[in-house]
């Protein structure tokens, strides 16, 4: 096809456009979604609409396959929903975020490869050498993070009081669908986050290599900005019910406490005594290593903070929380905390 758009554009227009329509194979409609047509989601962003609306409608009437393994063409629409949405502001993109994010277990390959597009451009802002254009890309990524996980945010929470309720098997079945999906889509906007900021770099003590994106956040101003900006985003992510999830979480405000000392401890003791506590945080091994090794840093560069009575009896609860867990490095912190903060 790209070959034909050299020598004859509309013919090969109207090939594309056949295949939309009237192709059965998943595979075949991918590839065209994926490989032929990517080069003119900037020339022409409206005929690539058109054809890209044929085969959502195709998938919305079962004409096309949703799920299933070898069925990539729900991933192929989300990724052409970030090209259009927050990379040419496209509202026709928007909308289908909307749309998907209601029906998130029939397009759960669409959301996911949606948001798994953002990671880079939730930094845009933050880089030296950040321009209007890049600004404008961050701007709506934030925008398309905030919509997935406000409706997986609270789907979740509603499928989960469903199934507390003990409803009957099919019910059953289906809101463990609902929950599962939900989570795993709050799951990928947290990765996106604490992979992209440099979080995860951070925890791993190397280098990134010459063909990984460099962190998001490189000094203490990116990281004070971004507790600002996100502040609703990392509120939401720590309703999360899942412990994974809330590790991630945590290991990202770990990253972020230059930017916010006093702000970054208390929103991790509201964690940790409030979400954590209920899904079982501190019997997690990986909650424990995490928690003493931020106690320690706080007590080591930021010790001042403590002089607030409220925030010394967070720290106590917090420790006193863990050791409770049957983990002796919080014991021995919660023991020695009067020396230590002398």
């Amino acid at each position: 096809m790209q070959v034909i758009s050299a020598a004859d554009p509309e013919r090969m227009w109207q090939l594309a456009e056949r295949v939309a329509a009237t192709e059965s194979h998943p595979d075949l409609v991918a590839a065209l979604l994926c490989r032929s047509l990517i080069r003119f989601g900037q020339t022409d962003p409206m005929r690539c609409e058109a054809l890209l609306t044929t085969v959502k409608n195709r998938l919305s009437t079962g004409q096309l396959p949703v799920d299933g393994d070898r069925n990539q063409v729900p991933e192929a629409l989300g990724q052409w929903m970030a090209i259009l949405f927050v990379g040419h502001e496209r509202q026709m993109a928007r909308a289908w975020l909307d749309e998907f994010a209601a029906d998130h277990v029939r397009y759960s390959g669409a959301l996911q490869r949606f948001v798994g597009m953002l990671r880079g451009h939730l930094f845009d802002r933050y880089r030296s050498n950040a321009t209007e254009k890049s600004r404008g890309i961050c701007d709506r990524s934030q925008e398309g993070l905030r919509i997935v996980l406000t409706q997986m945010s609270q789907t979740a929470a509603e499928a989960r009081s469903v199934l507390v309720s003990g409803p009957d098997e099919v019910t059953r079945d289906a809101e463990i669908k609902r929950y599962r999906a939900a989570g795993m889509l709050v799951e990928g906007v947290v990765n996106q986050l604490y992979f992209g900021s440099g979080a995860y770099a951070a925890q791993q003590s190397q280098q990134n290599s010459q063909d990984e994106d460099p962190p998001g956040l490189l000094d203490v101003t990116a990281k004070a900005q971004f507790l600002d900006d996100y502040a609703d985003t990392l509120a939401m992510l720590a309703s999360s019910q899942e412990p994974g999830t809330l590790h991630h979480l945590i290991e990202l405000y770990e990253y972020l406490i230059p930017g916010n000392p006093a702000t970054v401890f208390e929103s991790v003791c509201q964690i940790l005594l409030g979400r954590g506590r209920e899904e079982g945080y501190h019997f997690e091994s990986l909650g424990n290593t995490a928690v003493v090794r931020i106690v320690q840093r706080y007590i080591a560069d930021h010790r001042n903070i403590f002089e607030d009575e409220g925030r010394r009896a967070q720290l106590v609860e917090t420790l006193r929380l863990f050791s409770e867990g049957g983990w002796a490095e919080a014991l021995k912190l919660l023991y020695e905390l009067p020396d230590l903060l002398r």
